[in-house]
């Protein structure tokens, strides 16, 4: 379970249950194998044997049968008829319990009875016990167990299901429902763009963003209309003056005519991710708002009949009875004999077809397809509510970096999904939204986007692409979008994926262009297709499957490597913009490397650290944090302040202030806590010396749900020192478990195409000696094993990062590092007054230390303020 802190004057904690986890069918890359599966349930269940004989476990060729079922809320009372009912399938891991109905992928497996201790930004991971490690019970890393082992069911291990647990507390694990738009936002959105009477004199900021859709984006009206495109204000921070207008302001939040993207979704597809995630979403046929925003809190009309006050709750199959089984049977049988019967009329197998009423018959056909089109229309509304927003994102046509998505803290859809055909098989997905909209209007097929680009790609998505047979990837045509699609293929099963990487050869005609027969380089996207004239029929034609894992052939990887020799800019790292020299040297942190970095004990290794990572959560990087150091609680602490850019008010309780000046500071705290918990930035819950194979565990469950991209673990020696403190042997042992350790790491950060940046404790020198590569504690496997080697060297007065191994170009070299006090952060230049442009929260955050008149001067300005950074909202 996930502990949520939330910053207000009450300080409030709140529990939430874990999400589950969805798999595809089709994802083969988790590929368990019997021992593996067996050796887990052993480590986290205790009366489970390690001998080879047991009877706890049977083999099968497809699966492994569990004994008894750590779920199951009733005693097996010693009856043969209740053992061997939980079946986990050897390959991917889902599993199911005959007898209580259990189920779940492996993630949900090790979840239940392991855990793993993954929380976001939402400044999460803070237990009872304020360790950071959840409830503190030291079994499972926080998370708690279904089971309890001081009762005796089962001939005294006595399981509890989770299900009971959840009757047991309900109110505890209640769960509310994502924030949604208002149902006629979009509809008011899309009326704006095509509004007849725009024009450069008339509402010319709507009429610029027609203009920029249809004539720099190469689209049609028609299409514009068909994916829901609209366009409306919204605030954003500008920290400079405007390009148009040098005179403008710096540092303010400015009105931006922005265009917006609905991501448009059924009733009963929302309903399903709210159930991941263990809400419930109800809805009604009507298309009626719960309430006056339409938020959720809704129910679904019986479209069976039962009178006009009568209502179904949506709810998954496994809770329904055994009538309602029956009726959602008999629903889908209906539907496919629908199905069978519009093909077989489109395709002009009806015997009567031949006669000689044969013409008429064949003219009638389009009118026949345009009466049933409104039926079946009808039909899925009733099976599967009307269509709602499920979110909008919101982009900028002034600046490419200014977007949003709308509202805040909601859930993920895909961009034309509405647009999707019901029987539609195949998909092409791309990474933006004019790129979707490019290969429909280019050829009619169905085409949608992803809601961050190639950056993840969230589980609600992942399910909504489960029906489909094939999927087309468009990314970019660049390194992290060829990473990226190789990424989503794995998890949605590389034997249906299809990755379209436009190489040159096909796709152009010669004599295309208006200077001659000269041939442009291959298309960065599917807009770009557009615009140069390229046959986007012959591009998707040319797509290919993901090369084998383990064999390669030149011709599989040439197109890349001419790519990356012609392009090398695109290929390197993602960079660390506030200290730019350091960028320069190692060219930034790329996916698949392992980076290691020691410094003298006090050195400044985490700020470092801290510093990097949000420059990275900045750019949309997703970011996983494994503190063992120091608690979350203190290192969300500083990161907070390195955010910021400034101090942070301490102490507001205690100072010499009114009650309003207080509650404008923290409201001003709450804001600047609002948009760090917006940041793609997670936490593991643990501290101290942890095993590995936890951790490595914690590792891949946010590397498949979350998508992340470089983690950082702090540090090595504090993970490893309870296994030392064992008494598992000599001085010699502990190098030996650090070697296995460092390797394991090494090989999670290529398999799951990852940074991994390591820190390593040095071993014992003289105070202020320069230490190099040998310096590293314990044996050379460190070094080795990594890509980048960074040291952060301090003799007291001087401090500065220096490089001594880079394999992506061999550039070596230090820069001079200076530490700010007042941000917390580390800057290139020497000069004390060039501070960092501070993150703009409302004024009231200031350090009380400084003066209590400052905040006093300050304070009564926040709550203006605070309505810009929490709102933002389209005028």
């Amino acid at each position: 379970f996930h502990f949520h802190f939330h910053f207000n004057a009450s300080s409030t904690i709140t529990v939430q249950k874990r999400n589950k986890v969805f798999v595809s069918r089709y994802n083969n890359s988790i590929n368990l194998s019997p021992h593996q599966i067996t050796n887990y349930a052993v480590q986290h269940l205790p009366h489970l044997s390690h001998s080879p004989n047991t009877d706890d476990f049977r083999v099968t060729g497809s699966h492994v049968v569990f004994k008894e079922c750590p779920f199951c809320a009733k005693p097996t009372n010693g009856k043969a008829d209740n053992f061997y009912k939980l079946y986990v399938k050897i390959g991917n891991g889902t599993y199911f319990c005959h007898r209580c109905g259990a189920k779940g992928s492996w993630f949900d497996f090790k979840s239940q009875i392991g855990g793993f201790g993954v929380d976001g930004t939402n400044l999460a991971g803070i237990g009872d016990n304020g360790t950071g490690n959840g409830t503190g019970s030291g079994f499972g890393h926080g998370v708690d167990q279904p089971w309890n082992w001081n009762t005796s069911n089962n001939q005294g291990m006595g399981y509890v299901s989770t299900k009971q647990l959840r009757s047991n507390n309900s109110s505890k694990f209640k769960v509310e429902c994502l924030p949604m738009p208002p149902r006629k936002s979009n509809s008011i959105f899309s009326s704006r763009l095509f509004d007849p009477t725009n024009s450069p004199a008339n509402n010319a900021k709507q009429f610029a963003a027609l203009e920029y859709l249809t004539k720099t984006r190469g689209l049609d009206k028609r299409v514009l209309r068909k994916y829901g495109v609209g366009c409306a204000n919204y605030k954003f921070f500008c920290n400079e003056p405007s390009s148009s207008d040098t005179n403008s302001p710096a540092n303010v939040y400015v009105d931006s005519m922005c265009v917006t993207f609905p991501w448009i979704m059924r009733a009963s597809e929302v309903a399903m991710q709210e159930e991941y995630r263990g809400a419930t979403f109800e809805w009604r046929q009507d298309g009626g708002d719960g309430d006056k925003n339409g938020t959720p809190g809704e129910r679904v009309r019986d479209g069976r009949g039962g009178g006009n006050n009568t209502f179904v709750k949506v709810k998954h199959e496994s809770e329904m009875t055994a009538l309602e089984k029956h009726q959602l049977r008999q629903e889908r049988k209906a539907r496919r004999i629908a199905k069978k019967a519009r093909k077989s009329s489109n395709a002009g197998d009806d015997p009567s077809a031949n006669s000689a009423g044969d013409n008429d018959d064949q003219q009638q056909q389009p009118q026949k397809k345009q009466q049933q089109q409104p039926l079946m229309e009808e039909q899925l509304r009733v099976l599967h509510g009307p269509w709602i927003p499920r979110r909008i994102k919101v982009r900028s046509i002034e600046s490419k970096s200014w977007q949003r998505l709308d509202p805040a803290g909601g859930g993920f859809g895909l961009f034309g999904w509405h647009t999707i055909p019901a029987d539609a098989t195949e998909i092409i997905v791309t990474e933006g939204e004019f790129d979707a909209m490019a290969v429909c209007q280019a050829t009619g097929r169905p085409a949608v986007s992803l809601p961050n680009g190639c950056r993840s790609l969230p589980q609600e998505v992942l399910v909504l692409l489960e029906k489909f047979d094939t999927i087309y990837l468009w990314m970019d045509n660049d390194g992290p979008g060829r990473e990226g699609a190789e990424m989503f293929a794995r998890k949605l099963g590389v034997e249906r994926c299809l990755l379209v990487q436009p190489s040159g050869n096909r796709g152009w005609k010669e004599g295309m262009t208006n200077d001659g027969n000269v041939k442009p380089p291959p298309p960065k996207d599917a807009n770009e297709a557009l615009l140069q004239g390229w046959n986007i029929h012959e591009l998707l034609e040319e797509s290919s499957e993901l090369p084998h894992e383990r064999i390669l052939r030149f011709s599989d990887l040439r197109d890349q490597v001419i790519h990356e020799i012609v392009n090398p800019e695109k290929y390197r790292g993602a960079g660390i913009t506030s200290l730019p020299g350091f960028t320069s040297l190692i060219k930034g942190f790329r996916r698949g490397e392992m980076t290691v970095l020691t410094g003298p004990t006090g050195s400044g290794k985490t700020t470092f650290l801290g510093q990097t990572s949000l420059d990275l959560a900045e750019q949309g990087i997703n970011v996983l944090w494994g503190s063992f150091e120091i608690k979350n609680t203190r290192l969300m602490h500083k990161l907070l302040q390195q955010y910021m850019k400034d101090v942070l008010p301490i102490g507001l309780g205690e100072s010499n202030i009114s009650e309003v000046e207080k509650q404008d500071a923290m409201t001003a705290l709450t804001a600047l806590a609002d948009k760090f918990e917006t940041l793609p930035m997670y936490f593991m819950k643990f501290h101290g010396g942890s095993e590995v194979d936890d951790v490595l565990d914690a590792m891949e469950y946010a590397a498949y749900v979350h998508d992340v991209e470089h983690i950082i673990l702090d540090n090595l020696q504090f993970m490893i020192s309870r296994q030392a403190i064992d008494g598992r042997g000599s001085s010699f042992d502990k190098f030996d478990m650090q070697d296995i350790a460092i390797e394991k790491f090494r090989k999670f950060a290529t398999d799951y195409n990852v940074h991994v940046t390591l820190v390593v404790h040095p071993r014992k020198e003289d105070e202020g000696a320069k230490l190099g590569v040998s310096s590293f504690y314990g044996s050379a496997k460190a070094t080795q094993e990594a890509d980048t080697i960074l040291i952060l060297q301090s003799d007291g007065k001087r401090k500065f990062i220096e490089v001594k191994k880079n394999r992506f170009d061999g550039t070596l070299g230090h820069v001079p590092l200076f530490f700010q006090r007042k941000s917390g952060r580390y800057t290139e230049n020497p000069d004390a007054n060039n501070m960092p442009q501070k993150t703009v929260v409302p004024s009231g955050v200031k350090a009380v230390q400084d003066t209590q008149q400052l905040i006093k001067a300050r304070a009564s300005s926040s709550a203006s303020i605070y309505n810009d950074i929490r709102g933002q909202h389209p005028t």
